[in-house]
């Protein structure tokens, strides 16, 4: 013991030390030489262990608490306290707690336990009692929450299931104190594996979890009543998944990050329907869109699609009859495109915006056709060439009864083919119902869903100490 002080002295003096020995070698070369070798060959011995000493003390500090000094009247107040105690949980049996022999009080700086006692630490049943109002009932393994247990905080939410190391792992039920309730697996304090989450006014979430969020194959139940059934990830529906709303329409395919992307079909209450590809919540890509799935005559549209519009190729027909196949822009004919009506009239040429609009070709049933330059739907110069080259290809007899017919204006003939009252028609219905429900707006034709549609739920961190 002597050595250990002497080390420590040591230590905590060694400059002053060393400097001392360095005057007594220039004195006393033999002496000082001789205590070095000494003081060398003991500190090898006790350093080491002096060292493991020093960590013992150092761990057993971590769980040290020290002594709480209270008056009589205080422990009286406690002792009452576990007397006439009454559990918050009905299965904890607090009979059973007072019979066992080894059943001790302990008491610290901002809790009191009172059950079993193991060499000074909670092991068996036992109840904790915190100042600022946290309560636990149930079962202790090595002065951890672990076994079955009930759990009331502060803010009157409470856990009862199953604990590991002083945080829920297996079966449990957690219950919010707005009403909320979840009920199913537990992994180091996080929802985790097969649970239900109830919330408000109807909204309910049934399946799987991953570290506290849905994630894998769930049914989600909004507020409104709409329904969604498929994959999930982080809360967000991702994967395969089928969506009912309330008004009637469905959609079925695949989400990435909780909105319509890849392939998928939606189907509007009113019967249009479409069927291909979705990017960011709107139709984007190759798709068909049929204005009425249950009528036998009705308009449909095959082609290509941009942020919900039609853009690119695509062929339009009409329920009677005429067809369109061409380039569109904006939801508008728009770049080369043939144009049949069904009265036998067709257009072969330029459009913009909808009209015909550049070097084209139009010709009505049983007359000439007319080649030149078109504006917003006119004829407004004619190329004579073209048009001697086509006749010149024409039989004597077809050329002379053309040639009765060639002075007409053409200004009625032009207005056949105007996309006024077929391109009003043109359009596919709208997502309107879809984006009353999930923006509240009837402005943009959108998929996108608002967080509160995703089954994002309040978090409980579990504190394993009191």
């Amino acid at each position: 013991m002597i050595i250990q002080y002497f080390y420590v002295f040591f230590l905590y003096y060694k400059n002053q030390i060393i400097q001392l020995l360095f005057l007594l070698c220039n004195t006393q070369k033999g002496i000082a030489k001789s205590f070095l070798i000494f003081l060398s060959q003991k500190l090898k011995i006790v350093k080491p262990k002096l060292c493991n000493q020093l960590k013992i003390r150092k761990q057993s500090n971590l769980n040290y608490r020290p002594p709480i000094k209270f008056t009589h009247q205080e422990a009286e107040e406690i002792i009452q306290k576990f007397r006439t105690y009454k559990p918050y949980n009905k299965k904890f049996k607090y009979e059973r707690l007072l019979k066992f022999e080894n059943c001790r009080l302990k008491i610290y700086k901002d809790s009191y336990y009172f059950g079993q006692l193991i060499n000074g630490k909670k092991n068996g049943l036992g109840v904790i009692l915190s100042n600022n109002g946290r309560i636990y009932e149930g079962q202790f393994e090595n002065d951890r929450k672990h076994g079955q247990g009930y759990e009331r905080f502060p803010d009157k939410t409470s856990y009862e299931g199953t604990y590991i190391n002083g945080k829920p792992d297996g079966k449990g039920k957690f219950l919010w104190a707005n009403g909320e309730v979840y009920e199913g697996g537990w992994l180091n304090g996080l929802k985790h594996g097969e649970g239900i989450w109830n919330g408000l006014k109807g909204t309910s979430y049934v399946g799987e979890w991953r570290m506290g969020n849905p994630d894998g194959y769930g049914v989600h139940v909004w507020v409104n009543g709409d329904r969604y059934e498929g994959e999930f990830h982080n809360s967000l529906k991702h994967g395969q998944g089928i969506e009912y709303f309330i008004n009637g329409d469905i959609y079925k395919g695949q989400y990435v990050n909780g909105k319509p992307e890849g392939e998928g079909e939606y189907q509007w209450n009113s019967g249009s329907y479409y069927n291909g590809t979705f990017q960011n919540g709107l139709r984007h890509g190759k798709g068909l869109w049929i204005k009425d799935r249950n009528a036998t005559l009705t308009d449909s549209y095959e082609g290509e699609f941009v942020n919900d519009k039609k853009c690119g190729y695509g062929v339009y027909k009409w329920a009677k009859g005429s067809r369109y196949e061409g380039n569109f822009y904006d939801d508008v004919r728009h770049g080369f495109g043939r144009m049949y009506w069904n009265d036998g009239s067709y257009y072969i040429g330029m459009w913009e915006q909808g009209y015909q609009w550049g070097e084209g070709e139009y010709c009505k049933k049983g007359e000439q056709p007319k080649f030149g330059t078109f504006e917003k739907n006119l004829l407004v110069n004619e190329d004579q060439e073209k048009l001697l080259q086509y006749q010149s290809k024409q039989p004597l007899q077809i050329r002379i009864r053309q040639y009765t017919t060639s002075q007409r204006s053409v200004r009625s003939n032009s207005q056949r083919p105007s996309s006024h009252s077929q391109q009003r028609n043109i359009r596919p219905s709208s997502v309107k119902s879809v984006n009353q429900i999930r923006q509240g707006s009837t402005g943009n034709n959108q998929f996108q869903c608002k967080k509160k549609r995703q089954p994002s739920l309040p978090k409980q961190l579990f504190d394993c100490n009191f």
